[in-house]
């Protein structure tokens, strides 16, 4: 039975075409490691940026804390309104 199917049909012209599409998929799953790992170092990327951001801005905060004059104080050593 299986002699008859395989017979009747040529495998021959198909094995060029099933060649081109498994180099097709490979070339398609390549494409999308790529991607995956584009991907994954724009959100590292992402994510440093942001944390380099917040050091950024809790350094500013903190040189502006530190840039506050002291306020001067009365005789009695008490704040001056």
């Amino acid at each position: 039975m299986w002699e008859l199917i395989l017979n009747g049909h040529d495998l021959t012209s198909e094995t060029p075409q099933l060649a081109q599409m498994r180099a097709e998929l490979v070339s398609i799953g390549e494409k999308e490691r790529i991607l995956r790992e584009r991907s994954a170092d724009r959100e590292a990327y992402r994510y440093l940026l942001d944390a380099h951001r917040l050091i950024a801005k809790a350094s500013l905060l903190g040189e502006q804390v530190l840039k506050i004059s002291p306020q001067e104080r009365g005789k009695d050593g008490q704040l001056a309104a």
